[in-house]
């Protein structure tokens, strides 16, 4: 995949970013100070659980993912990034450290910007403050999902939510890429990998979908959403 130059500027950005195009050119400026962009490959590690929260990362093309890491090297997959989906706000003002590691998924172009320059903003502009809080409510009530088909449905049913999340909201298609293992699939939906292949040729055989090496092509959406409905 191809992906854009690194950034030079907030201006030339904000096109791209619904949420900075209510900013002036003087707020642009201070959300430019100590931006920097960072290229990264597949597989790498953007921000590490653990670490000081210092910056906000805004994902400017590719994907990563949001991740726990457990006990037992046992990991969590909390949710996909894709543009333009800020990422670390909350670790900034409560702990000060990341609770959680963001990894690219794709080679993935990602802006950090200094929480300061952002708090300066945010507590300046009310149009701003209020995009950022609706974005993140709507965060929250995603997470609030996820946790309720964890808890309360079975693994068939988690499964099934995990292939029309990731085909209608992060890739678009029917296909989900080889980018996604069979493991980001375990750990995504909360269970071993075993089960997640086991259960993955299941649908296969039931021709819901079908395995083409690491890629996942879906057959069958009203299939995947009875099976979800089901729990």
């Amino acid at each position: 995949m191809n992906v854009a130059k690194l950034c030079n500027g907030c201006d030339d950005c904000n096109q791209k970013a619904p949420m900075f195009q209510v900013l002036t050119d003087e707020e642009l400026m201070i959300i430019n100070k100590d931006r920097y962009s960072v290229r990264f490959h597949e597989g790498e590690v953007i921000l590490k659980q653990g670490t000081k929260a210092d910056y906000l990362i805004s994902v400017v093309e590719g994907f990563a993912k949001t991740c726990i890491e457990g006990h037992n090297e046992r990991n969590l997959i909390l949710d996909y990034v894709k543009p333009w989906r800020l990422v670390g706000g909350p670790a900034a003002h409560v702990g000060g450290k990341h609770r959680y590691s963001v990894i690219a998924v794709q080679e993935t172009l990602v802006c950090f910007i200094d929480v300061n320059n952002f708090t300066k903003v945010f507590t300046s502009n009310s149009e701003f403050s209020e995009k950022v809080l609706v974005h993140c409510s709507g965060n929250y009530l995603s997470a609030l999902e996820r946790m309720v088909g964890l808890s309360q449905k079975q693994m068939h049913g988690r499964m099934a939510d995990a292939l029309i999340y990731l085909s209608t909201e992060i890739y678009l298609s029917q296909i989900i890429g080889s980018e996604i293992s069979r493991q980001d699939m375990a750990d995504y939906t909360s269970m071993s990998k075993d089960s997640a292949i086991r259960i993955l040729k299941e649908f296969e055989r039931d021709e819901i979908i079908i395995l083409d090496g690491k890629r996942i092509e879906i057959l069958s959406d009203g299939r995947l959403h009875e099976i979800s409905q089901r729990g």
